[in-house]
């Protein structure tokens, strides 16, 4: 656990500006959605909703250059304590993935409360179920489906490239590993659209199945009453997650044990 916790202390001094940029960018993206004054309600809540879909893209990119920059300090000779010291290659990638997975965390839980801030600006009434959902279920979510594999794709990307510069040029196998990601990609969703719903889907915002009802009547039942989630994308991308950590952890093990 020593190790561990000097490799995260270790973290907190490599990428807390980062982190620190990453999070206090919350404030101008808080400002922008305050900013959308339209006259049409569902007009505003399209805008804001345009901006928090833009505030998790972009807030994905910038986690992933975070954990990706293990290749320029290897080069540049940067933090050469991480290379060196006792822990495993696994509690490397444990303590790096785990900083940018709080950061991420925080940032997207802060997300989830802008969201609700931002439907609370339209009048809308939410009980205390929804706002736990819309401020922590959905955004963890969204974190198990889409940010940790990212960052785990990212963290091995860099890590096998790093290894393969030891007996030549890295762009070669990191190359083959990004033109190979979409064909990997597509057969995975593809898989994961046909197992979804086996399992009980996760129901959301049941309270306001009553007034979204209402609506969808007036609109010819062209809204779904309730939102529902399915499970499986989540465990699967868990899954997919824990595999790539596994894997980089062993290439670190390998070049630097």
């Amino acid at each position: 656990m020593k190790g561990l916790k000097a490799l995260l202390w270790l973290e907190f001094r490599r990428s807390g500006v980062w982190a620190a940029i990453l999070v206090g960018s919350l404030a101008f993206w808080a400002w922008g959605l305050f900013q959308v004054r339209l006259v049409e309600t569902a007009e505003q809540l399209e805008v804001r909703a345009i901006l928090l879909v833009l505030a998790s893209a972009i807030g994905a990119v910038v986690l992933a250059l975070m954990i990706g920059r293990i290749r320029s300090e290897t080069r540049g000779g940067q933090f050469q304590v991480l290379l060196l010291m006792p822990p495993s290659g696994y509690v490397h990638i444990a303590a790096r993935y785990g900083f940018a997975l709080a950061t991420a965390a925080v940032y997207y839980v802060a997300i989830g409360g802008l969201a609700w801030w931002t439907i609370a600006m339209a009048g809308i009434p939410l009980g205390a179920g929804s706002v736990a959902q819309l401020t922590l279920a959905m955004p963890l979510y969204g974190l198990g489906v889409t940010v940790m594999p990212l960052l785990a794709w990212t963290l091995l990307l860099m890590v096998f490239i790093a290894a393969y510069r030891v007996s030549g040029p890295g762009w070669i196998p990191g190359t083959v590993m990004v033109l190979g990601t979409p064909f990997a990609l597509r057969w995975l969703i593809e898989g994961i659209v046909r197992v979804s719903y086996r399992l009980p889907g996760w129901h959301l915002f049941g309270e306001l199945e009553g007034a979204i009802g209402r609506a969808a009547e007036q609109s010819n039942g062209e809204l779904d009453p309730v939102a529902v989630l399915p499970q499986e994308p989540l465990w699967i991308m868990l899954a997919v997650t824990l595999i790539l950590l596994a894997i980089a952890g062993r290439i670190w093990q390998e070049v630097e044990g």
